[in-house]
Order: C-alpha cells, then structure tokens, then sequence
C-alpha cells in the first residue's frame, strides 16, 4: 500500500483556463478519500493526473514516496475504475479480469486462482464465463472492480464508477465498495459529484471548486464546521439555508426587512455595525417548537410541502427568503399556513457577505 501526495498541483490546459490551481494533498496509507464538487471543478482531471493519462502543468506527485510525474501510468501501481465500466465486450468476465495478468505473463494456475478469489470478492464467482452484453449495470461495475483487485496495486482510483446506476444498486454498491476498501486496506481515491456518496464512504472529502481546494476533512467536520459558504451549501441535502443579515447601530443582528432580530445578548458576532453578513442554518435546525432558550422566532408562509414517507420537507418564504425544514411527516401543515418556527442560535452559522469565509463567534 502506499501515500499519495499533491505538492502544489497545476493543470492548465491554456495560459487563460486553469483547472486546477495549487492543489495540496496528502492521501495516507490505506486512507479513503473522496474528492468532490460541482462539474467542472476539476476533480476528475484531478484523478487523471494521479493515474498518469493527463500532464502536470506544475508541482509535485509523489506515489509511495516516489516523484511520478514523468512515470507512465503502467509503472505507476494504479489500478483504475471508470464511469462507463470499460470492459471488452468480446471477453468473458474471467477474460476481462485477467487480462492485465496476462499482459504481464503471469503463470496460468496463479491467474485462474487470483481471478477466482476476486471474483469471489466482488461476488461474480457464478458469472465467469459471460460476456459483459448478458450482465446487468451492477454486474458490470463489480467486473470492472474485480479487474482492479486482481491487480492488488498500491493505489485504487474511481472516476465516478457509479453515476451510471439506479439510485437503488448506487446505494448498494457504495456500500460494497466501501466494504471491500476496508478489507484490502488499498489507500484509495474516488471522485463524484455526489455529496451522499462522499459522506457515506470517505475518511476524509477533499471539496473542490473551480480547480481550488475549499476544504479538506472528515465528513462529520465538513458538515459540521464548514469554512466557507460554497462547502456550507454543497454538503448536506438538502442543502443549508442562507439569508442577509445586517449588524445594526444598537450592536443587534437584523434581518433588513425587520423580519426578526439578534439581541446583542444573545449573540457576539465579531463583525462592525451596518455590515452584511450570511446567516446559514440547515433544514433539520428549523424546530417547530422551542428546543432552546438562546433561539429566534421566526414567521412563515408554506410555499410547499413534500412529503418523503419517513419525513417531510417545507418550503417556505419569509419576505425576500426561501428556505427548507425538515420535519416528522405526521405532522399537519399544509400549503399556504402561517407558521413559526424557532431557530436556536448555536446551531447557525455565519459567513461573510462577499468572500463566504466562515466567520467565528463566540456564543
């Protein structure tokens, strides 16, 4: 197994289109990390660049502590898995399994045992002689990871090898891979746009944003301690809820419209008088009911109600703002009621009005 390093990684594809710009990360050995964010952010060119099939314009890769910058990809000990599965239709699944063995020569008896053992893994040990036309979506993203175990490389790469299932098999499969990732203990790379798959399987998720590095974590922190409006906005779904908020003269914080107000009591927030600031709160910190002394009511009209089957989602307005709550289903709200609802204070969190750096205050 190995550590995988990013020293100040460029990619430039012209002088005027960055990609990725000054990219550090440090991978540890039999570590899980995701790398995630909007398209075209520039984690899959990202992935690339670790696998060798894309140039580094800039910076340092090092691979099991070896400089691999101008290492080809098939000196690099990476194994790869891809979006659309890229098997050979004219192959069987034990044919497109071995092939990279017999690439390199290996003893036939060492092949036929690698391929039965991943097979079993990956728990296509009953479909080895199909071809991958008589397989189904699923069975096909388990060969392509079959390929990759019988590899047994330092390195496990996975370029969005899921978006192409149902939601169902997707939640199915992430589990799995997860499971075997833990099992073989090989330092992994997976990269997605889907916040659910990088909470539910990363040790840590690297958030990327027009090919910069936004926040480096552990799940929990990078929802719990975002540090900027973007990582606040794009972990969690749905997806925290943002307001314009002013710190008047009498040192309180207020919504511009008058709609509610901050007493300087209840609240420091280390920003100066008549500034702008971003007010976030996520939807399952909108309580119907007071659940804290240090709160703030706040009335609204339902705009929408929807409901999911083990809970339900409101849409509502307050003067120029729309937000979400998430709620217990049984309860009977319907569109167009005026409700309040309570938002505690030590559960919002601030960014600056501009920037979106996460602002520290002190409760």
């Amino acid at each position: 197994m190995a550590e995988v390093r990013l020293k100040n990684i460029s990619k430039s594809f012209a002088p005027n289109n960055v990609v990725v710009n000054e990219l550090n990360l440090h991978v540890a050995d039999k570590e899980f990390v995701v790398l995630v964010g909007p398209s075209g952010c520039g984690k899959s060119t990202t992935l690339r660049m670790i696998a060798g099939l894309e140039d580094i314009s800039s910076g340092q890769l090092y691979i099991d502590g070896k400089l691999v910058n101008d290492l080809p990809p098939k000196d690099r000990d990476i194994a790869m898995v891809f979006q659309n599965y890229a098997l050979y239709p004219h192959m069987t699944v034990f044919e497109n399994m071995a092939f990279g063995l017999k690439l390199k020569k290996v003893d036939k008896k060492v092949i036929k045992e690698v391929v039965t053992q991943a097979a079993e893994a990956v728990d296509m040990l009953e479909f080895l002689d199909r071809k991958p036309k008589a397989l189904s979506g699923g069975q096909r993203q388990r060969v392509a990871l079959g390929r990759a175990i019988v590899r047994n490389p330092k390195v496990f790469l996975f370029d969005e090898p899921l978006s192409n299932l149902d939601a169902k098999l997707r939640v199915q499969m992430r589990i799995e891979i997860a499971r075997l990732q833990t099992r073989l203990g090989t330092t992994t790379i997976y990269v997605t746009h889907d916040q659910v798959e990088a909470m539910t399987m990363a040790d840590r998720i690297a958030v990327l944003k027009d090919g910069i590095l936004q926040q480096y974590d552990t799940p929990l922190n990078t929802y719990n301690h975002p540090k900027n409006q973007f990582v606040a906005g794009f972990i969690g779904s749905p997806s925290m809820n943002f307001m314009e908020v002013i710190k008047d003269e009498s040192n309180s914080v207020t919504d511009p419209s008058g709609l509610f107000k901050f007493k300087h009591s209840d609240l420091q927030l280390p920003i100066p008088q008549g500034q702008k600031v971003i007010l976030g709160i996520r939807p399952e910190d909108l309580y119907l009911e007071q659940k804290s002394i240090a709160s703030v009511k706040i009335a609204v009209r339902v705009v929408a109600v929807e409901p999911m089957g083990n809970e339900s989602f409101l849409h509502l307005q307050i003067g120029p703002h729309l937000l979400t709550a998430r709620i217990k289903p049984d309860i009977p709200i319907a569109k167009d009621n005026m409700i309040d609802l309570y938002m505690p204070i030590h559960k919002i969190h601030w960014f600056e009005y501009g920037s979106g750096s996460s602002i520290n205050t002190s409760n």
